[in-house]
């Protein structure tokens, strides 16, 4: 089973933090998945990063925060949109909401009709004679109406 915590770095008395993704039975600076990010308590404001698309990841897949990592990501508010993701809302949506990157909006929908450019059709007998042909054509409406007429 993997776990999310923090690995120490740092001299004596000055901890910094990483965040890691390890395996449960590993020990705490031992072997590592995958660094996902820091954390160092001692500057003011407090200094935290965790990268939000690994985070996601690691977290949709089963991975266990410890308590510490999971107040860190609670603060972030990866929680949040965790539960977002899992009720079908897109992973690249959430992450770039955290980067604060603007998603392009989605195309609207348009009518076919909307889309196919407008031909206005002119009647036969208003139509320009084409040069070169001499050859009479009957009206349309006049044949058409003809047309209707036979079959009832």
């Amino acid at each position: 089973m993997l776990r999310i915590r923090l690995s120490r770095t740092g001299k004596k008395r000055q901890p910094s933090y990483r965040v890691v993704v390890a395996d449960v039975e590993s020990k705490r600076d031992g072997r590592i998945v995958e660094r996902i990010g820091y954390y160092n308590p001692l500057i003011d404001p407090v200094d935290c990063k965790i990268e939000e698309a690994r985070a996601l990841y690691w977290l949709s897949v089963g991975a266990q925060p410890s308590d510490a990592v999971r107040r860190l990501l609670e603060k972030q508010g990866t929680y949040g949109r965790l539960a977002r993701l899992h009720d079908g809302e897109s992973f690249d949506a959430l992450v770039a909401e955290y980067e604060g990157k603007p998603m392009p909006a989605p195309a609207p929908e348009v009518e076919a009709s909307a889309t196919a450019p407008t031909v206005v059709a002119k009647p036969v007998a208003e139509a320009e004679p084409v040069a070169g042909v001499e050859a009479e054509i009957e009206p349309l409406a006049e044949s058409s109406e003809g047309a209707a007429d036979e079959e009832k």
